[in-house]
């Protein structure tokens, strides 16, 4: 009865692990070499996770004026996306996630996202570029999902796989203690 009872535990853990689906956009950051003095390049690859786009949606990639300038798309990462930034010379009146903007937009359904996304821009802070304020819209422009990029990380496992290790240790620990029981009696 006892093993029942720790097979529905790691069954119910399980179930669990793997039902948030929310979208991710990650991160990696690239100190470009420096063509002009006193501009300091950097690269921003995107890599989305965790969504699944129809053709004519879209997201976006807000930049701040105060910290972003001379915003560059890279190429398309394939054929199924077309990419644009928007930069507005005078953003003075317009909210922060008006005054720039990387923009991708599926041009096919499910389109591939194996690759990654690129903007290159001047980076007006101190240290590291850090995370920024992302959208998804649906083909009408309403908004799906929104919230903040994130750094990519890496060896780090899913938290599905973190979850089946408490699953593994109570199993382990409860057949212990069976053994134990059954060579004192």
């Amino acid at each position: 009865m006892r093993n029942h009872t720790i097979a529905a535990v790691i069954t119910t853990l399980l179930a669990f692990t793997g039902t948030a689906h929310a979208a991710t956009i990650e991160f990696v950051t690239t100190d470009i070499p420096d063509v002009t003095p006193g501009e300091d390049l950097w690269r921003y690859d995107y890599i989305v996770n965790g969504t699944v786009f129809h053709q004519s949606q879209f997201f976006d990639v807000y930049f701040d004026p105060l910290l972003y300038g001379m915003l560059t798309a890279g190429p398309a990462p394939n054929p199924d996306w077309d990419v644009l930034v928007l930069q507005q010379p005078n953003p003075v009146n317009l909210p922060p996630f008006d005054r720039g903007i990387f923009d991708a937009f599926a041009l096919a359904d499910n389109p591939s996202l194996g690759e990654t996304f690129s903007v290159s821009f001047v980076y007006l802070g101190s240290g590291r570029p850090g995370a920024q304020r992302f959208q998804i819209f649906d083909a009408e422009s309403a908004v799906l999902e929104s919230g903040f990029t994130s750094p990519a990380v890496t060896a780090i496992p899913e938290p599905s796989t973190l979850m089946l290790l408490p699953a593994a240790a109570l199993a382990l620990f409860s057949l212990r203690g069976q053994r134990t029981r059954n060579t004192t009696h």
